[in-house]
């Protein structure tokens, strides 16, 4: 029985062998694609090259395709959104595959770009599913045009959670603290900071409270008065708000109180 259920494996395997063998790519392949200015197939199928004939030729093609991508949702903006749309869906798969374009400068260049014209496109014109979009998009991105993250930011403040919305807003403090100022960005700073310690944003929403801290102090220590140093556990905003509140302003009675 063990040896029929081996041989049995072992021609799974063989198929399954064959079936990769007849899938996949060469660099000659890849190189067509790049000729014929194919860029959404390339990234699509350029992983089924074998990983011995992934050369630095291979990364450059990507690198290539992913950039004239951006660049085309850039310019599809102006004239077929819903092919703009298309395009965006293609960044994540993309970048899912091939870790290394979220640490290029140019493609994350090109991705800015993009951003910002996806961003007044959806600023100026009854477009749908603009957050989507703009989440898609956004990965690894820390610097726009500006204007652009508040932009953004008041875009999604619309539409997403506080947690979706704060990286926006935390750059947006950065390009222009006069966005200090806007009460959505401070609702997003505390609702953030009150979430459980390491939840996604919270970095970022320190990072706001300290450029804005002038114009957060009262809130902030509002709610830090508020919050029950005595409780098991403590409420996550202590852990999160006091690197702030210790480092910022007058160190209060209540500041040394809950903030040891």
């Amino acid at each position: 029985m063990k040896t029929v259920q081996l041989a049995a494996w072992m021609a799974v395997v063989a198929c399954a062998a064959t079936a990769l063998a007849a899938d996949a790519l060469t660099m000659a392949d890849v190189q067509a694609l790049d000729k014929q200015q194919s860029w959404s197939e390339l990234l699509d199928k350029a992983d089924r090259v074998r990983p011995a004939e992934r050369t630095a030729d291979w990364s450059r093609l990507i690198r290539g395709a992913a950039i004239h991508v951006l660049d085309q949702i850039a310019k599809d903006g102006d004239s077929d959104w819903h092919a703009a749309g298309r395009l965006i869906e293609v960044v994540p798969a993309a970048e899912h595959k091939y870790g290394f374009l979220v640490t290029d400068k140019d493609y994350l260049d090109g991705k800015s770009r993009a951003l910002a014209r996806v961003a007044a496109m959806c600023a100026h014109g009854d477009v749908d599913g603009c957050g989507t979009f703009i989440e898609y998009l956004a990965d690894g991105v820390e610097h726009f045009p500006k204007g652009t993250a508040r932009q953004i930011a008041l875009m999604l403040s619309e539409e997403k959670m506080p947690s979706q919305t704060i990286h926006f807003w935390a750059l947006a403090a950065a390009d222009d603290q006069d966005a200090c100022k806007d009460g959505r960005l401070e609702h997003a700073v505390i609702n953030v900071l009150r979430g459980a310690a390491g939840d996604r944003g919270v970095a970022d929403a320190q990072r706001a409270a300290a450029t804005c801290y002038a114009a957060l102090e009262s809130t902030l220590v509002r709610t830090l008065i508020d919050s029950d140093e005595t409780a098991k556990p403590p409420p996550p905003y202590l852990h999160n708000a006091c690197p702030v509140l210790k480092t910022h302003g007058a160190m209060t009675v209540v500041k040394r109180k809950k903030c040891p």
